[in-house]
């Protein structure tokens, strides 16, 4: 029972309860953070699909509303079959009217040469786009309009042109528009929710079309590009060492995908405020669960200690009661030495008086004194057992004859309440059973205690006890079995309660089993019974053969 004995075992309970109590609060924490991150992520997805998927919509409108814009003014009946530049100018007009992003027009005859234009960049009329590409599929007749992707043309300015063909008497007459990319972009961000994210457009070829300058220029290369199928989607990836998730949606009028994503200072963060608020609260939660398990601690250690005291004292009790009942044992044991001296002491004394005759030599007198002598150690050694069993004493283990604690408790403490009780004793020791690492003094009185019941299941009766010692892997079992009345199943069912007895008034604590049950559990060991009314009962002790931790005080 030192402190430091205590000090430790108030470490290991602290630790034991912060494990139990606290590691839940704290793993709840991080899963709720995680699982929190991971449904806003699963919501940022959604929105930024449907920002994509909207956006994208209205983008397919407004490129359809140019085309027609456009087709309306081919088809008008007063648009003159070989129209001047003023006539385009007038058209040019009413399309700005319509939407500021239109920047030119021109008027295309069969050969593929824009005859006629109004715009900022007259230097264009004249010119010969025959070979362009958009022009080749409106010859072909593979569609009747086109919406190209940006290029830079003869301009060498970033545009994009919608065309519309016709086919009339005079032959093929194509109508072509451009558009301003900027102008669109400036339409796409007025869009409601548009502030919530950056939008931008890439084609096929990941070419960026339409950007915001902190995102890309238009026909710079986009490092992502998501994929053609499904239409419309969200994906994570990571762009230039930059995780972030991207919403998407491919237009149906032009091969181009809208992208959507957070601004880059917008992305949430693990330790977002909800997690650093949820991390605030498991904090203060374990802080105050670790004060309540500190103090909790100190209590059941306090507890433990008053337990261990009452236990000792519980122990040196059952020890007193013991010798009680060895007493008359032992008072016959001392009567025969003091019988002896005192028989001995009277001879003397008559061989010295005169009136008896000759007094005697002093050498005549040593035959006595030797007895006397040896009568005094007898009573010595057996008063000395007596003590050392009684006198309360530290634990100390070191190795042990368990075959020797048995003699010295059978033939010394109880040898002559066995021959007067008429109990014969049958010893069978292994010889493999080696020397065990215990405590010697506190299993003299486990088997002191559990012999002393022996003797009254025998009930004044003849009888037996058979000791039998037996080794098993790395345990020794010692079997103590006598044919005494025995224990029905209640009795065995209360045998280890303290103050639990069988025995008549007057005659029993009920300490022994339950102090010898504490004993041989802190010396790392179990006891087993077994009994039935009228065919005796069986205890078997199984210690360890090396006991490697200290134990505490009994």
């Amino acid at each position: 029972m030192s402190p430091e004995h205590y000090r430790s075992l108030r470490r290991q309970t602290t630790l034991r309860l912060s494990l139990t109590y606290l590691t839940p609060i704290v793993l709840l924490a991080i899963y709720f953070m995680f699982q929190y991150d991971a449904v806003v992520s699963e919501s940022e997805r959604l929105h930024l699909k449907a920002m994509a998927e909207s956006q994208a919509n209205t983008l397919d409108l407004f490129l359809s509303e140019r085309q027609v814009n456009l087709s309306n003014v081919i088809d008008d009946p007063t648009f003159p079959t070989q129209p001047t530049s003023a006539d385009l100018a007038r058209n040019l007009e009413g399309l700005r009217r319509i939407s500021n992003a239109f920047v030119d027009i021109g008027f295309f005859d069969s050969s593929g040469v824009q005859v006629t234009y109004a715009g900022p960049f007259e230097s264009l009329e004249r010119r010969d786009y025959s070979s362009e590409e958009w022009y080749s599929t409106l010859r072909e007749h593979t569609a009747s309009f086109v919406i190209t992707d940006i290029y830079l043309g003869f301009r060498q300015r970033p545009h994009f042109t919608i065309a519309v063909s016709r086919v009339t008497q005079q032959g093929l007459i194509v109508l072509r528009a451009t558009l301003d990319p900027q102008k669109i972009y400036q339409y796409l961000s007025s869009l409601e929710g548009s502030g919530e994210v950056v939008a931008y457009i890439v084609n096929l070829n990941g070419t960026c079309q339409l950007a915001a300058d902190v995102i890309a220029k238009p026909l710079d290369t986009c490092s992502f590009v998501p994929p053609r199928t499904p239409r419309q989607g969200s994906i994570r990836a990571t762009v230039k060492g930059s995780s972030a998730i991207y919403g998407y949606s491919w237009l149906h009028t032009v091969d181009w995908s809208l992208i959507v994503r957070k601004p880059p200072q917008h992305h949430q963060s693990f330790f977002s405020s909800t997690n650093l608020r949820v991390l605030g609260i498991a904090t203060i939660m374990v802080i105050v669960g670790f004060i309540v398990i500190v103090n909790r601690s100190r209590k059941r250690v306090e507890l433990q200690r008053d337990s261990d005291i009452s236990r000792v004292q519980l122990g040196h009790a059952a020890k007193l009661a013991s010798v009680g009942e060895l007493a008359a044992g032992i008072a016959h044991e001392i009567n025969n030495p003091l019988a002896s001296i005192n028989e001995e002491a009277g001879l003397m004394k008559d061989l010295m008086d005169p009136a008896f005759g000759t007094p005697v030599e002093p050498h005549e007198l040593v035959h006595y004194l030797d007895s006397i002598q040896e009568s005094v150690f007898r009573c010595r050694d057996i008063t000395r057992k007596l003590l050392g069993f009684v006198r309360k004493t530290d634990i100390e283990l070191k190795e042990q004859d368990i075959h020797k604690l048995i003699d010295e408790v059978v033939d010394g403490l109880l040898g002559h309440e066995m021959v007067v009780s008429n109990i014969e004793v049958t010893r069978d020791y292994g010889e493999d059973v080696p020397k065990l690492v215990t405590d010697g003094n506190q299993l003299e009185q486990v088997l002191l205690n559990i012999l002393n019941n022996a003797l009254d299941a025998m009930e004044d009766e003849p009888g037996k006890i058979a000791i039998v010692t037996r080794r098993t892997d790395d345990k020794v079992r010692i079997n103590l079995s006598d044919t005494g009345k025995g224990m029905n199943r209640e009795q065995l069912e209360h045998i280890f309660v303290p103050f639990y007895t069988t025995k008549e008034v007057g005659k029993g604590t009920g300490l022994g089993l339950s102090v010898s049950y504490g004993i041989v559990r802190d010396l790392g060991g179990e006891i087993e019974v077994q009994s039935s009314p009228g065919q005796g009962s069986t205890f078997t002790l199984v210690l360890p053969i090396h006991h490697e931790t200290p134990i505490a005080e009994n």
